[in-house]
Parts: structure tokens; C-alpha cells; sequence
């Protein structure tokens, strides 16, 4: 009998550490699991977004405070006319101080070179208007098959042009960052060109979008050769695809992630290597972006978790707040 009461124990014994065991299996991969599709959960400053008249300013702003966004670097696309939607962007920033900064209005009908008329305007805008950074300036832009078309099949604006030029040297008084959009399906073209442009002004940063759409050895190139230039990681975690040249698409980079969302690793060697020097940004611009804007966010969060949380923070919101001049709170 006595026997008995004692297997009976220790089968009481061993069904009790069993369960135990379980429970706290099961609450650690519950927490494994919740911490996984959080992913980042920290600060978040995106540090490029457009708006035109196409988009209801209001929303789009609803938005970005629904996403969690600490601070946003916005600016107006000026298609028809230059200075087109800017005071309906000033308005939005005296809405929303503490959330927006704003650059210089995007204008969509340069071409080759820049107008006396922009750098006129945009120089007295800067001061008038406390804009702390220039808008993108389309040097490169390849026609897609869902915009507009051109006659050469690209937006071009050569960038050691003597009025790009004479823009840039007048930007050393302010010394507020460029975006210098450029795409490099013309590689041979180009890459000679926007080098001297870095070269010429090491005062002068300079911030290229989608990190130019290039491949790891082409970013990682243009980075190590010029310290002043930063680069948004938007828009490249896919292949870019939908050119009306499908020829440009292929002389493009792969995007960073692979097909299961991991960093590829000849990508992710270089986010690390040069971490200061990345931003996050959504460069929301047309409908189809500011609809997924809560989207993006969350898949920047899941990319973000599998960098190293110190890297996370910089591309997140640190360098932008260093290179804006402006505190995320």
C-alpha cells in the first residue's frame, strides 16, 4: 500500500513539474511570438512624404498620427507651377508644429538644367519660410508605366549644369540638405557627374532618395566616397519594377529583403557598416502610398527588428533629427 501512495505521489509529483514546465514554455514563445510581430517599437521620424492638391492634406496627416510617427519632413509637389500647394503645406505646419518640418517645394518642369526663376524663389523661400531642407529635385527619373510619359523617356536634369551649379554654391550660406533624386539605370552617365556635384560641395549634404534604386556595390560605393551624402532606404526593400523601359528596371538593384521578409545579407552588411548615414522615410506622395501609410510603418517596424536595436534607432529617427537639426520628442 505504501509503495502504492508512493508512485502515486510521484506520478502527482512529475504531472505537476510537467505542467509547470509547459506553462512556462507556453508564456515564453507567447512572448517570443508578441515581441516578433511588433517588431521595433520605438521612435520614428520620416524624413521625406509629398503632398498635392490630389490628396486631402487633413487625412494624410490623421494618418501619419495614427501610424505613431514622431516627426515627418514633408513637402509640397509643385506640377502646374512653381510654389503650387506650398501655402496649403505652410497652413499644415501651423496646424501640426511639433509634428511637421518642411523643405523647399518639389517642382516637376525642370528640365536639363535649373530656371533662374527656382533659384530665385527657393533661395528667398528658405529664410521666409524656415524650410530645412530642399526639396527633391528630379536629376534622374525614369518614366513609369502609371505616370506621365516625356519625350525622352526620363526627367533629366544634368547635375554639374552651370544654374545647378550656381544653386548649390548658393546654398553654402544656409548649408540646409539637398534631395538629389537620382536612378541609376544610367550609371556610365551619371555616376561621374553626381560625384564631382559631391565633391565640389563637402559643406553641402546631400540626401538621396530609395538609395538611388542602385545595387549593394553601387550604394555602398557612393557612400564611401562621399561622406556628405546620406540616403532614404524608401521604397527599396523590393525590386523596383514598373518602368515604361523595362530595360531600366533590370539595370536596377534587387531590393534588400528576400522573399521571406529577411535582409538579405549583402544588404545588410552595408546598413550596418554605414548606419549613420540612412533614414528611415515613407516618401508617401501619391494616393496609392498614403492609403498604405500605416502599412509601410508596420513593415519598417518588422525590417527594423532584425537590426541590432542601436542601428534601428539611427535609421529610425536619429540621423534624421541630426541632419534636420530638429529633435524628435
Amino acid at each position: 500500500m505504501d509503495s502504492i501512495n508512493h508512485l502515486t505521489s510521484i506520478f502527482i509529483k512529475k504531472n505537476i513539474f510537467n505542467r509547470v514546465i509547459l506553462l512556462i514554455t507556453s508564456l515564453l514563445f507567447s512572448a517570443f511570438v508578441a515581441t516578433e510581430c511588433r517588431g521595433y517599437d520605438g521612435l520614428i521620424f520620416d524624413a521625406m512624404a509629398q503632398l498635392d492638391e490630389k490628396q486631402e492634406f487633413i487625412s494624410a496627416i490623421n494618418k501619419v498620427q495614427q501610424a505613431k510617427v514622431s516627426k515627418l519632413a514633408l513637402f509640397a509637389r509643385s506640377r502646374k507651377y512653381l510654389g503650387e500647394n506650398e501655402n496649403k503645406i505652410l497652413e499644415l505646419r501651423e496646424k501640426f508644429p511639433e509634428l511637421i518640418i518642411l523643405g523647399t517645394p518639389k517642382y516637376f518642369l525642370l528640365r536639363n538644367d535649373l530656371t533662374p526663376k527656382y533659384i530665385t524663389k527657393t533661395i528667398r523661400s528658405i529664410q521666409k519660410h524656415n524650410y530645412k531642407f530642399i526639396g527633391e529635385i528630379l536629376y534622374t527619373h525614369g518614366d513609369k508605366s502609371h505616370g506621365e510619359k516625356t519625350l525622352h523617356g526620363e526627367r533629366y536634369i544634368d547635375p554639374i549644369a552651370p544654374n545647378n551649379i550656381k544653386f548649390i554654391n548658393l546654398l553654402r550660406r544656409s548649408q540646409i540638405p539637398v534631395m538629389t533624386h537620382w536612378e541609376v539605370y544610367e550609371w556610365d552617365r551619371d555616376w561621374p557627374k553626381f560625384s564631382e556635384l559631391y565633391n565640389r560641395f563637402p559643406e553641402i549634404t546631400f540626401i538621396i532618395p530609395h538609395m538611388a534604386f542602385g545595387h549593394p556595390e553601387q550604394v555602398r560605393l557612393i557612400l564611401s566616397k562621399h561622406s556628405n551624402v546620406y540616403m532614404t532606404i524608401s521604397k527599396k526593400e523590393q525590386d523596383k519594377k514598373g518602368y515604361s523601359d523595362s530595360r531600366k528596371s533590370k539595370l536596377l538593384g534587387h531590393g534588400f529583403l528576400n522573399k521571406n521578409g529577411k535582409i538579405r545579407p549583402s544588404w545588410h552588411k552595408l546598413i550596418i557598416d554605414y548606419s549613420d548615414r540612412l533614414m528611415f522615410a515613407t516618401d508617401a506622395h501619391k494616393a496609392h502610398r498614403w492609403e498604405k501609410y500605416k502599412e509601410i510603418i508596420d513593415n519598417y517596424r518588422h525590417f527594423a527588428k532584425q537590426l541590432p536595436l542601436e542601428v534601428a534607432k539611427m535609421i529610425s529617427y536619429q540621423n534624421a533629427e541630426r541632419l534636420y537639426n530638429v529633435k524628435v520628442k
